[in-house]
């Protein structure tokens, strides 16, 4: 279903967003809000398929592409505050569509989203975007490595999936992937733990022998559990020397 989306002539950013809304709200139904609730604890949600979401940022864009691009996060802003799954959602993909300006985007302007993040799906979706700002602006390692110790599980577990996301595309950070997840091998949070997984089996595909060198050095500190999941794409014997105590 696409929406008519000529109305980015309106001044008033609350009229922007009201209008992001409508559209959201005329492609929810409840069966996908019930799907939805089953799969993603905690989700605030009404309803909308995420192929649904990604179209109606697709037929967005041609609007969105003209904003400025504070405007543009002001918006976004205003989306995240909701707390509204799909509006954050939406938020991302939209801003995945300005990916020039994002590589300058300031970690100010992306941490208060992270507030307002209370589901695995959210999360991981922004920590997708970012990770793609990573080889043009190293510093903000820095802030993953704080966030790694933020008492707030969904901060951790941003910090973890976007350790995950961004050893892909042909990118390979080892140390930098084990300094994230170093502090968060013992995690309780089941959350955390399984971005923690995620994590080391990817670098694990790219850097075996690095990966195999830091699950040892950690037998004393990682779980059976998360330690044979982030060994399970490793060669038979060094599984084997692992799982061996």
């Amino acid at each position: 279903m696409k929406i008519c989306t000529n109305w980015f002539s309106m001044n008033s950013i609350d009229e922007y967003t009201d209008r992001i809304r409508r559209s959201l709200l005329a492609l929810s139904d409840e069966a996908t809000k019930e799907k939805t609730e089953r799969l993603i604890s905690g989700a605030r949600c009404i309803g909308v398929a995420v192929p649904n979401i990604r179209q109606l940022a697709k037929d967005l864009k041609p609007d969105f592409g003209t904003l400025p691009f504070e405007t543009l996060c002001r918006i976004v802003d205003q989306l995240f505050e909701s707390e509204c799954r799909e509006e954050i959602l939406l938020a991302v993909f939209v801003l995945a569509q300005r990916k020039k300006e994002l590589a300058n985007i300031p970690w100010t302007r992306i941490s208060p989203w992270l507030d307002h993040l209370d589901n695995w799906e959210t999360c991981d979706q922004l920590s997708t975007v970012i990770a793609l700002l990573i080889p043009k602006n190293p510093s903000l390692l820095t802030e993953l490595y704080t966030l790694a110790e933020s008492p707030n599980k969904w901060k951790r577990r941003f910090a973890a999936a976007t350790a995950a996301n961004i050893n892909h595309n042909g990118c390979a950070y080892p140390e930098e992937t084990f300094r994230i997840v170093r502090p968060l091998l013992a995690d309780r949070e089941v959350v955390v733990s399984k971005a923690v997984g995620w994590a080391l089996r990817g670098i694990s595909k790219k850097c075996p022998s690095e990966t195999f060198g830091f699950l040892k050095e950690n037998l004393g500190v990682i779980p059976k559990r998360l330690l044979k999941e982030s060994s399970e794409l490793l060669p038979e014997k060094e599984k084997k020397e692992l799982t061996v105590r």
